[in-house]
């Protein structure tokens, strides 16, 4: 069984291998599949934090903050990539924390709610609209069905395969449906914390190994 450590090693390793391959590799496939199961474990560990955390409030700052701090990094990688720019994942999964405390008022939660999945899909950021809907059907599915481990998995799997292939057909692009296999950490997920990193490492990481990458681009590209 995988703690949430373990989950969010295996998230960030996943994204790095994705980043690698897009931005210094001429975009190998191999590569991109592997990064598929990035963005699934970190809206599933969004809905773990989001239960669990002491301070909505400050977790929820700490996901803008590092998504303002990252958009620099990720407007001048995709720049000096020649890669169509898209606002960075965070704004994305910033909104989804929007949408689960609306998930949690019920009837608010009908009018309100598909507003605020819109938005990222409307504002160009990654994932959009189907990276919200993916983490409150995340939400919805521990709900339900958090003490019937076979039907909460079979819950994430089917609104994780919805997703991950509506996502691939808007997209244009098949590898998103890859973006499936992340339900194997998942269901393999024991529901305990783990030896966890620093706090900070987990947000420094995202824009800090972007700011490599590009150094990285601009010395031997």
């Amino acid at each position: 069984m995988l703690s949430s450590a373990t989950i969010q090693i295996i998230a960030l390793v996943t994204m790095t291998i994705d980043h690698v391959g897009l931005y210094l590799l001429g975009d190998p496939e191999p590569f991109r599949i592997i990064g598929r199961i990035a963005f699934p474990l970190f809206a599933f560990m969004l809905v773990e934090g989001f239960k669990h955390t002491h301070s909505r409030r400050n977790y929820f700052l700490r996901i803008v903050a590092t998504a303002l701090v990252a958009e620099l990094p990720v407007f001048l990688i995709s720049v000096v990539s020649h890669i169509e720019y898209s606002h960075n994942v965070l704004f994305t999964l910033a909104f989804s924390f929007l949408a689960l405390v609306l998930a949690e008022r019920r009837g608010l939660a009908l009018i309100a709610l598909p507003i605020v999945a819109l938005i990222p899909g409307a504002l160009n950021c990654e994932y959009g609209v189907h990276g919200v809907l993916l983490v409150v059907g995340f939400y919805y599915a521990d709900y339900f069905f958090t003490k019937r481990r076979v039907l909460l998995v079979a819950a994430q799997a089917t609104i994780l395969t919805a997703m991950m292939v509506s996502l691939a057909q808007y997209e244009g692009w098949d590898i998103l449906a890859y973006g499936i296999l992340a339900i194997i950490p998942i269901a393999l997920y024991s529901g305990k914390k783990g030896k966890r990193l620093p706090r900070w490492f987990g947000y420094a990481y995202y824009p800090a190994h972007l700011l490599i990458l590009l150094f990285i681009k601009l010395a031997f590209y």
